[in-house]
């Protein structure tokens, strides 16, 4: 029987780099776009265990894995090479061990906002409920608009195999979903991130504290210097608490998130090994930028809280005093920017670029506007902006009228979504 889920795309409000140090506080926003999966087991009548994944909406997206050993990497049968499937498959089968054979289908979707949408078609399920956008050329050469797809897709195939072989652990314990996927995308990305985009794709939006970079690093030692001891300890570190914060929360009553595209592209490894760099050879100079940027998103998240807060206890006076009472949100807002900005100037690094700072500071000036923010590590690609629920509409007007104004700036299909990753109706996918 097939079974189906979904995982969220993420923007990154506030912590940007200072999140790689676990002793600080970032707060992540999952959206409404998600991947998807879809899990079917064949039967077993082969001697030897397959995994077979396809991704219909791109050319040449199918990948076929024999498994001849739970703890080697999987060979694809025609040498094409997902480094993301194959540390997802190789990780959990190294920590399920499965002992008889098994023959799995799997087929991922993702939804619009992931790619660009150029030479793309629509596609529509039988009882329309999923739609997704086909397009012409292989998932290598459509440009990601930086929602998080590779922590997104490890995150949902991860689920999905784990609950063919553990039926209830999506309801039972995310953390064992949060840990298998942190360690795989670690794994496919032959380094220890921070780990905030495969923590919101399970969880959904938090704020988040990461885990110390050790835990993992040590088991992918034993790896290399013990392989056969590496299910072994790959089981402890999977079952262990990482203590690492990942709180629950959700943007206030009445205040939407709007995500801007912008055609520009940052490659963000190397936006953050050049402000690594900078904050190694200039500690001092780079403490003080860091304390500034820390209490600004201290503030943003406090902020934040109380008005979630002031709408729980009274929800009539909040929604009637909204419209003015945003000046200390879009203060913690503006000294969130003043402090990517000095980042900006002392690192000599493009976080918030004149053309973003330009772009963000006439949003500002529209009706409505709450104040926006580089999300993540920064750079020429993306804008992400706050703005009353009543006044989006007119937002977006306002940008659209005036194209060149606003850098041709595009509002991208999607919303705050708060919930990580869930089970989905398999009958939603047939005709896709």
């Amino acid at each position: 029987m097939s079974k189906a889920f979904s995982a969220p795309g993420k923007a990154f409000l506030a912590g940007g780099y200072l999140v790689l140090e676990p002793i600080y506080d970032a707060y992540v926003t999952a959206l409404s776009s998600r991947m998807h999966a879809v899990i079917t087991p064949k039967g077993t009548s082969l001697k030897e265990s397959r995994i077979k994944i396809s991704s219909p909406q791109f050319a040449n997206g199918e990948w076929e894995y024999h498994i001849s050993s739970n703890t080697e990497k999987p060979k694809e049968v025609q040498s094409r090479i997902n480094p993301f499937l194959e540390a997802t498959i190789f990780i959990v089968l190294a920590y399920i061990q499965p002992t008889e054979a098994f023959d799995l289908e799997i087929i991922i979707y993702s939804d619009p906002g992931y790619h660009s949408q150029e030479d793309t078609e629509t596609k529509t399920s039988s009882n329309g409920e999923k739609t997704f956008l086909y397009h012409s050329r292989a998932i290598t050469e459509v440009e990601k608009t930086g929602l998080g797809s590779s922590a997104g897709l490890v995150s949902v195939v991860a689920t999905s195999l784990l609950s063919h072989f553990i039926p209830s652990v999506i309801s039972t314990n995310k953390d064992i979903l949060h840990n298998v996927a942190q360690i795989a995308h670690c794994y496919a990305q032959k380094k220890i991130g921070s780990g905030f985009d495969v923590a919101t794709a399970i969880y959904g939006s938090i704020v988040y504290r990461r885990f110390q970079p050790a835990l993992i690093n040590d088991v992918f030692q034993v790896l290399e210097s013990d392989p056969e001891k590496f299910p072994t300890e790959l089981k402890k570190l999977i079952a262990s608490n990482w203590e690492f914060k990942h709180e629950r929360c959700t943007l206030p009553y009445g205040i939407k998130l709007l995500m801007g595209d912008v055609k520009g592209g940052s490659e963000t490894p190397k936006l953050v090994s050049r402000v690594l760099q900078w904050k190694k050879e200039k500690p001092e100079e780079s403490s003080v930028v860091y304390d500034q940027l820390n209490s600004a998103n201290l503030q943003f998240m406090k902020e934040l809280r109380e008005m979630r807060e002031k709408y729980d206890s009274d929800p009539e006076t909040y929604i009637k005093e909204l419209d003015h009472s945003i000046e200390p949100l879009t203060v913690a807002i503006k000294n969130i920017r003043k402090g990517l900005q000095a980042l900006t100037q002392k690192s000599e690094v493009p976080i918030e670029p004149d053309v973003q700072t330009q772009l963000l500071d006439r949003c500002q000036e529209i009706p409505g506007c709450v104040g926006g923010v580089v999300p993540g590590a920064g750079g020429y690609d993306a804008i992400a902006v706050l703005v009353l629920e009543n006044q989006v509409g007119n937002f977006k007007q306002k940008t659209l009228e005036n194209p060149d104004y606003f850098h041709n700036v595009y509002w991208v299909d999607l919303e705050e979504q708060t919930e990580g990753v869930l089970e989905e109706k398999p009958e939603d996918y047939i005709g896709l």
